[in-house]
């Protein structure tokens, strides 16, 4: 909290507000780092003087344009449990999955909680796509900040492919025995959008996916205008599908990673094409380990991959023909970022869209690296992350909801 902002709330405690012009008071508002949104809601409980100026839509604006992408908030990931109860030969035993939300601002939307049987999907523009096979329906969108909730019922032809196994929670077996494996992507369709506020906005869900025994691939889109999927599309050839892996979105364009080769399936929403791409890094160095799609970066598709201890990080410009030739982007080292405990069995897990943050997941815990400064940070304790999903989205919103007093 800037010093000025916390001399005045806490001279505020006791006495009324020192008559300081509304635009300066704006002016002080808007230098509030956007990941501490706990002192703005904070200041709009004061007095309605502040109240009023926090909760004026011109306000709001200016701020999320003031300081550029929304924040990350927290970021999002996928655990499994176990329990057991009963004895002798009644006892029984159920392995299940939980999405978890860890906070990474000054203030935890309320909607942030772990759910049970819950997968999460993909968090992009202030949403988050959960997969919710437990549940009446298949799909729940949630927006954590504004608490709106929409949930999805798959066409039928998606239903047949994701209720493919009676234990969802079991991605390993669904993927060895079905021999089908998709993901999905949720994104903002508000026209014109700059993605600064998208709460309550419409929005789309892609899924592809890949059918082994049909050699086929194939994609989906679900509209919330709408309320409908559209007609599946498929090209030929099973292009196994990551379950696990991050989505990169241009445009009107969705990428997929495949999972036993360097290639990505494009699915072009608008002109409602499928395509192949890759494999993308054939003639790079052999001893390279798998290079993972990270998303999207100044209009430019994303890579990364460890090999210690430096970080290597590649981009692809995706056009109307197909993708660019890869440019090396940069190489970082690691040695001096991260303690020694953690330079061994490194491997990539996340990307803030946005933000510029590259996730970690090392033997020591779970680091942010800002790929503009090169600053690490400790986030998690825990070594067992294989996905993590960044929530960015300003928390204006909420500001003019506490109760105010004179």
């Amino acid at each position: 909290m800037p010093p000025t902002t916390s001399l005045l709330l806490a001279q505020c405690g006791r006495h009324s507000p020192p008559a300081l012009v509304d635009d300066a008071m704006r002016e002080i508002f808007l230098r509030v780092p956007a990941d501490d949104p706990k002192t703005l809601v904070r200041a709009a409980a004061v007095c309605t003087t502040w109240s009023r100026i926090l909760s004026d839509v011109i306000f709001t604006r200016e701020y999320r344009a003031f300081h550029g992408a929304p924040p990350m908030l927290g970021f999002l990931h996928n655990t499994h449990h176990e329990r057991s109860w009963g004895r002798g030969r009644i006892k029984q035993h159920e392995e299940y999955l939980v999405s978890n939300f860890v906070s990474a601002a000054s203030f935890r939307p309320p909607a942030c909680h772990e759910r049970r049987h819950w997968r999460v999907l993909d968090s992009r523009h202030g949403l988050v796509l959960f997969h919710t096979p437990k549940r009446d329906e298949d799909f729940v969108v949630c927006d954590l900040v504004t608490y709106d909730r929409w949930r999805i019922d798959a066409a039928p032809d998606c239903a047949e492919i994701i209720w493919n196994r009676q234990d969802d929670d079991d991605e390993e077996d669904e993927e060895e025995v079905e021999g089908v494996t998709w993901n999905a992507a949720v994104l903002c369709a508000k026209d014109g959008c700059d993605h600064l506020y998208c709460h309550g906005g419409p929005f789309l869900v892609a899924l592809v996916g890949s059918d082994e025994e049909q050699e086929l691939t194939f994609a989906s889109v679900y509209s919330s205008k709408t309320d409908e999927w559209s007609d599946m599309i498929s090209i030929e050839g099973p292009n196994a599908i990551e379950m696990t892996g991050q989505i990169g979105v241009v445009g009107n364009k969705v990428y997929f990673q495949c999972a036993y080769t360097q290639s990505i399936v494009e699915y072009n929403m608008g002109e409602e094409e499928l395509s192949l791409i890759g494999p993308i890094f054939e003639d790079d160095r052999e001893d390279m380990p798998t290079i993972d799609l990270m998303g999207m970066e100044e209009g430019m598709l994303l890579f990364a991959t460890v090999l210690e201890p430096r970080l290597y990080l590649w981009s692809m410009e995706a056009g109307s023909n197909g993708a660019a030739p890869l440019a090396r982007r940069r190489v970082i080292e690691l040695e001096p970022l991260l303690p020694s405990g953690a330079l061994l069995d490194v491997f990539v897990v996340g990307f803030a869209e946005g933000v510029g943050l590259i996730f970690l997941s090392t033997k020591a815990g779970l680091y942010t690296i800002e790929l503009n400064s090169g600053r690490s940070k400790e986030v998690h304790r825990a070594s067992s992350f294989k996905r993590v999903m960044p929530y960015t989205s300003f928390y204006t919103r909420a500001w003019g909801r506490m109760p105010t007093s004179d």
